[in-house]
């Protein structure tokens, strides 16, 4: 059986908003960065800005919501399952 632990979903925007920004995309930095510091959350649609953090906060794990339409919300104050083994993947060794 495998171990499942959870994730602030806070820890993984922020991972989310730091690989933006090494990958210098700013604009989507700065929308993750600006919602992460006045917002509950982040509702992401349809244009390149909002693909690019969505596939971000996929990247650590994070998994927003779809709502309607084209449309997904990813709540900051929430927390995310996911396995141990993904979780120490995720977030230690792309850190080397």
């Amino acid at each position: 059986m495998t171990t499942t632990i959870k994730v602030p979903n806070r820890e993984i925007a922020i991972r989310a908003f730091d690989y933006l920004r090494h990958e210098r995309k700013t604009v989507p930095a700065l929308r993750l960065a600006h919602h992460l510091l006045h917002h509950e959350s982040i509702s992401l649609g349809i244009g390149d800005t909002d693909w690019d953090i969505d596939t971000a906060l996929q990247r650590y794990g994070g998994e927003p919501k779809t709502g309607y339409g084209h449309s997904a919300h990813f709540n900051f104050d929430g927390k995310t399952i996911m396995e141990r083994d993904r979780f120490r993947r995720t977030f230690y060794e792309e850190d080397r």
